[in-house]
């Protein structure tokens, strides 16, 4: 059963031990695909709260600046291979190594949407007539959000399985066996 060419039973052909290479693809394709979906989802949750809150508060906008400029400065691919390292390898510490510092960028670009949409005319109108801030931001802000939001999901996913892939290569990811 060892290197059989593609067939119907092995869609890739078997490898040398005589397994499906469909079946490691396919265990792969799937490890991929929650590690970058479940990142995805972690990092959209607490970037679009704290941008959202970060683009409307003039104050927290003075502190979470110099906390991005730092963490923006180290390369993030560095920062996942010292602390995959330090913590060790496998599913849960990939997906917090992955979520620890990404969702900062996520923040800072949501951040930077809602203070486009901040300054315009009906929501300085809501602010004047007693509106409160959470309803501003709820009402008037995210739902604008929404098409942004998603087209930055889209090329997050693609992101984070690179990156898993690239620490998977390296040693530091997930294993090879499946």
């Amino acid at each position: 059963m060892r290197f059989l060419a593609p067939s119907l039973e092995h869609p890739f052909g078997t490898d040398n031990i005589g397994r499906s290479v469909f079946d490691a693809v396919w265990a792969g394709a799937k490890n991929s695909l929650i590690i970058g979906i479940g990142c995805t989802v972690i990092n959209m949750i607490i970037g679009v709260a704290v941008g959202a809150i970060w683009g409307f508060s003039k104050k927290m906008d003075k502190w979470m600046i110099e906390v991005y400029n730092v963490v923006s400065n180290v390369p993030f691919l560095l920062l996942a291979m010292i602390l995959t390292y330090a913590i060790g390898s496998g599913f849960k510490p990939l997906i917090f190594t992955m979520t620890v510092t990404d969702w900062i960028f996520v923040a800072y670009f949501i951040r930077t949407q809602v203070m486009i949409i901040r300054d315009r005319e009906y929501n300085l109108a809501s602010k004047c007539l007693g509106t409160s801030t959470w309803t501003i931001i709820t009402k008037n802000i995210l739902p604008y959000l929404i098409s942004v939001i998603m087209t930055y999901i889209s090329r997050e996913i693609p992101s984070i399985i690179s990156y898993e892939v690239f620490l998977s290569y390296m040693g530091l990811g997930l294993s090879s066996e499946y």
